[in-house]
């Protein structure tokens, strides 16, 4: 039986469920206690509060609970927050080894429709609601359309969310939606939800996601952010009004 055949099986039945998140958290992820920031965005983030707050983050398109993941850090250091993915895999994932956050599996843009989603497995980082990306990958990544499953789904506004945990002052916000970031960022009433510290990932892959990355940029500055740093493909914004103490 193949490895993929095995997995199928193991997370089908609900008896070897914990089996299957142990495998994804620790067996196949051994180095999880050191993991977090694939680019020590989190090491970056921490440095501007004190060794002893307890932080509040937002997640948007958290992926995995320990690997590349920008706010594992903060939440061994007794951090919570929010954390969305459309995946519900990784929800479950993030329920099994983050039970002190709030987990949803919830598809975030600016309006409240049921819009297609392209997944292209059960933990891949590339699953988009963005057509370009799609493209991108199929053309660059050698992606086959008998390897991507579509979905529909309704999206929902992040405000709702927000709203209904009482979540308006956040000191880090993770953005990575795969294509559709801006899409998320236009979502958020900048006035009623106090952000100070935003990562955003722009990959700047081809024409339309040059001008993505143009757009939110302008935008965030349009809301009063300024960008402080890069990692990589990683931006890191910072609202004026915050000072570090």
């Amino acid at each position: 039986m193949s490895r993929s055949k095995f997995l199928n099986f193991v997370k089908t039945y609900p008896s070897f469920k914990k089996f299957y998140y142990f495998y994804n958290i620790y067996i196949r992820n051994f180095k999880f206690l050191k993991n977090g920031s694939q680019f020590q965005e989190d090491k970056f983030i921490l440095e501007n509060f004190p060794k002893d707050h307890k932080g509040i983050y937002l997640d948007i398109g958290c992926f995995h609970p320990t690997r590349h993941n920008n706010t594992f850090s903060m939440y061994k250091k007794g951090w919570k927050g929010i954390n969305i993915d459309m995946n519900p895999l990784s929800i479950e994932l993030f329920e099994f080894c983050r039970p002190r956050d709030i987990n949803l599996n919830v598809a975030i843009s600016n309006d409240n429709l049921e819009k297609k989603v392209y997944f292209l497995g059960d933990l891949n980082t590339q699953n988009t609601l963005d057509n370009n990306q799609l493209n991108f990958l199929k053309s660059h990544h050698n992606v086959r359309d008998n390897e991507i499953v579509e979905k529909k789904i309704k999206t929902q506004n992040i405000n709702s969310i927000l709203d209904k945990f009482k979540f308006y002052n956040i000191d880090f916000m993770n953005l990575d939606v795969e294509g559709h970031e801006i899409e998320v960022l236009k979502s958020i009433d900048f006035n009623k939800i106090n952000i100070k510290f935003l990562c955003v990932e722009m990959i700047n892959h081809n024409q339309e996601s040059i001008e993505k990355g143009k757009q939110i940029h302008s935008y965030l500055t349009l809301n009063r952010y300024q960008l402080i740093k890069q990692l990589d493909f990683n931006y890191i914004y910072k609202k004026y009004e915050f000072t570090s103490s």
